[in-house]
């Protein structure tokens, strides 16, 4: 293809070509080679030779007319590369060729195609690409081997100190400011917690103290996609002898204990994938697992009715706690810093025991819900002797551990205080503060909000410094409870103000949740045979706050995870990827964009719920997930 060069009008400014000089100052970190090289050393770089490769560039790419319009105004202007007369035959004399000064005249894009043809078109390509390997090669994240955060991905437009050039790096050494009190390290006051965190994910959360908003953008977290791109499957363990249904990390996440069918609970390295200890003494099977806030002991569970108490990370037998008379549920340990050792329990004799860990002789407290009359009103005094028709199935406490919520049988979940108020009548159960009816079965989840940060910082008294910024939204505090059913729905319960406290509750619902309908398969077109739909089970197998507490994410027994807004109660995304029932739920303990779920088909898959798609998907072949955790 020719065109035909545009003469230039008389009255166009001339255009004379001037020589860019760029300084060839690199950074110090570039390369070794280069660290005796005059910094105030300048080269020349042509300009016309740019141009080409620009246009070169555009010439094997989508954009044609601003191509062939980039072209003509080149050659108008004459700024593509000269050709020079040999020294001897520059008279000065017009050769005859169009625009010849006697010294050079100009060569067009096709004779330069021809002149180089080394020169492919993603040459420009090539050359940015080195430039980012030079001064990009030593970034933290990438020369370490650990995955990169935000401040290590290269950009071409960074600035300040993300920028190519060494001036603007220099200029912001000169302007920087130190960091905030909660950032500096190490320092007697100073959170290294909060501020190693930040600096994981590149930065603060000041705009997560607005409305909740799934398209609101918050730069400060870094992507998904970079933060995932290096997780794997390391190593695979064999210990047990039947099936493990309870996996969970130590508070340090350097180690992982794991409880079986086969009635033992043993304690892996994380680092070398070691057994440390096998925890024997149960008669039954392991039904749930709880690490201390201060990191020290662990708890197992059983449907053999005891709970016992382990010290990590050797496996030494600390007590025995017996007292159930149904399979023990689940457990917990008080968040609370002045009640480390306490441990909740729930059971399928239908009540709630907070113990001492530490001692196997210590009267727990007693949790019972009070008896209903055949009207469905509390007729008062219980017998702790008195049996229940009920089982509970779940227990959590709030993130201060002042509270813990229940789920039931008998479609309730029940508010409890985890506060001893007096000395006195230590043998009568205690009674619920609150019932939350509104599930029509069994409440088999519950959830306080702001859990997820809380456990993970529990074990420093620095967050109780009112000048660290805490990561939450300011219109959401942290006793608000959702709970969920096999009934289909979910239901987020949060606190009323103290003036509304008496009869009517302390806690008022505020959305309910529905399950939607599951996607419609394609059916064939008019006339042809009609696929019968089927219908599916809706239910909700597990419930779980987003770490900034902006979302409710459930598992669904039709495979799909639902996503909805807390502020609202709108469903957000509802999440299909599993092929069978998912019954593994988490959020990652840094950035309140990812999620992870697995289930029965053996897959793992790792969500951006910001934008509702999956990053990274995991096979595991032929094996159920049936647990699964984050480590902190």
């Amino acid at each position: 293809m020719a065109l035909q060069k545009c003469v230039p009008s008389g009255d166009a400014p001339a255009v004379n070509l001037k020589h860019l000089r760029i300084s060839s100052k690199v950074p110090e970190k570039t390369h070794p080679d280069v660290e005796n090289q005059n910094p105030n050393m300048d080269v020349d770089v042509d300009l016309g030779e740019i141009y080409f490769l620009i246009m070169h560039f555009l010439s094997g790419g989508p954009c044609h007319k601003t191509y062939l319009q980039f072209w003509n105004e080149l050659l108008e202007k004459e700024l593509l590369p000269r050709r020079y007369h040999a020294w001897y035959s520059r008279s000065g004399a017009c050769s005859g060729v169009a625009h010849d000064d006697g010294q050079s005249f100009p060569l067009g894009y096709n004779k330069l195609v021809e002149r180089y043809p080394h020169i492919e078109k993603d040459h420009l390509v090539k050359l940015l690409k080195q430039l980012l390997l030079n001064t990009a090669s030593l970034s933290p994240g990438m020369s370490t081997g650990k995955a990169p955060n935000a401040a290590d991905v290269p950009t071409l437009l960074g600035s300040g100190s993300f920028s190519l050039l060494s001036y603007d790096k220099d200029k912001v050494k000169e302007d920087a400011k130190p960091p905030p009190s909660y950032m500096r390290w190490p320092h007697m006051k100073a959170n290294q917690v909060h501020g190693l965190n930040l600096r994981e994910i590149g930065g603060g959360f000041p705009r997560h103290h607005r409305g909740p908003s799934i398209r609101a953008a918050c730069y400060a977290i870094a992507k998904p996609s970079t933060m995932v791109q290096k997780m794997q499957n390391i190593k695979r363990v064999r210990g047990h002898r039947n099936a493990v249904y309870c996996a969970i990390f130590d508070r340090s996440g350097r180690y992982v204990i794991t409880g079986s069918d086969d009635r033992l609970v043993k304690i892996w390295s994380m680092e070398t994938a070691y057994s440390l200890a096998s925890c024997r003494g149960h008669e039954g099977d392991i039904t749930d697992l709880a690490v201390s806030s201060n990191n020290a002991l662990v708890a197992s569970s059983s449907n053999d009715c005891v709970i016992r108490v382990w010290r990590l990370p050797d496996g030494l037998p600390i007590s025995v706690l017996r007292g159930h008379t149904g399979a023990v549920t689940a457990i917990a340990f008080s968040p609370r810093p002045s009640a480390v050792y306490q441990l909740l329990s729930s059971s399928d004799d239908g009540t709630c025991r907070i113990w001492d860990a530490r001692h196997t002789q210590s009267n727990p407290r007693l949790y019972v819900p009070k008896p209903f009359d055949s009207v469905g009103r509390s007729s008062g005094q219980s017998s702790n002797t008195m049996p229940q028709s009920h089982q509970i199935f779940c227990c959590a406490f709030n993130a201060n551990g002042t509270v813990f919520v229940t789920g039931s049988s008998d479609n309730l979940a029940r508010v409890w205080n985890a506060c001893k108020l007096s000395m006195e009548d230590t043998d009568q159960p205690n009674h619920e503060i609150d019932v939350l009816s509104g599930h029509e079965n069994d409440v088999n989840y519950v959830q306080f909000s702001g859990c997820a940060v809380a456990s993970r910082f529990s074990t420093t008294e620095t967050w109780k410094e009112e000048n660290v910024p805490k990561f939450k939204n300011s219109w959401l505090n942290h006793d608000n409870i959702v709970t969920c059913s096999r009934d289909g729905s979910a239901i987020i319960w949060i606190p009323k103000s103290r003036r509304s406290h008496g009869k009517s509750g302390r806690w008022a619902r505020a959305y309910h949740l529905k399950v939607p309908s599951p996607p419609m398969p394609p059916q064939p077109q008019r006339g042809g045979p009609r696929q019968r739909i089927l219908p599916t089970p809706r239910g909700v197998n597990m419930i779980v706050w987003s770490l900034d507490n902006r979302f409710v994410l459930a598992a669904i027994m039709d495979c799909r995870i639902c996503v909805w807004n807390a502020s609202d109660g709108s469903l957000v995304h509802s999440l299909t990827g599993h092929t069978e029932s998912t019954y593994v739920l988490d959020v990652h303990p840094f950035n309140p964009r990812i999620a992870m779920s697995a289930g029965y088909d053996g897959r793992t898959i790792v969500w951006d719920i910001w934008e509702g798609l999956p990053i990274r998907i995991y096979e595991i072949s032929r094996f159920k997930l049936v647990d699964g955790k984050f480590s902190p």
